[in-house]
């Protein structure tokens, strides 16, 4: 499963000193990362400031024995701010977090990220859609996708007609 919006990903150890990230990583796509610290840099906001017009909440995905867990790490939203859509095989995951602030503050750290965010990750296994829940509790929302038993590999006939 990988973020459609990554290329390639990291591949391979290299010698750069970090881990492996394999094919399939869910990091952002390079020149999009590139694109996000120049614009930062050049417009003097401090690193770490998404400019971009979307960021990427960090997001595990695991299975089970017979599902598939999205879980986006994303406090500070209410259940109705996301939306979760599942087509053609990508589960989309979109919505915006709001600034928090009252008046004009200044800031002297800005590492929360706010404005309009979007996921989409391509499914690795087969899964009913039908089956697709959402639950937001405690800053983490949950997406529940039950998978779609594998047929056995058996022998397989068929008649000709």
């Amino acid at each position: 499963m990988t973020d459609s919006s990554a290329g390639s990903g990291g591949g391979g150890g290299g010698s750069s000193g970090r881990p492996s990230r394999g094919s399939g990583s869910f990091t952002v796509h390079l020149a999009e990362e590139l694109e996000v610290y120049f614009n930062e840099v050049a417009h003097g906001r401090p690193v770490g400031f998404v400019a971009s017009a979307k960021w990427k909440p960090p997001t595990d995905i695991f299975e089970t024995d017979d599902a598939l867990v999205v879980c986006m790490d994303i406090a500070g939203m209410r259940s109705e701010d996301f939306s979760v859509q599942l087509a053609d095989g990508i589960l989309t995951i979109g919505g915006e977090r709001k600034v928090r602030r009252d008046g004009k503050p200044h800031y002297h750290a800005m590492e929360v990220q706010v404005g309009p965010f979007e996921r989409r990750f391509r499914l690795p296994v087969r899964v009913d859609p039908e089956s697709i829940r959402a639950n937001y509790e405690h800053g983490f929302l949950e997406v529940r996708l039950t998978k779609v038993p594998v047929r056995s590999s058996g022998t397989q006939s068929v008649k000709v007609e």
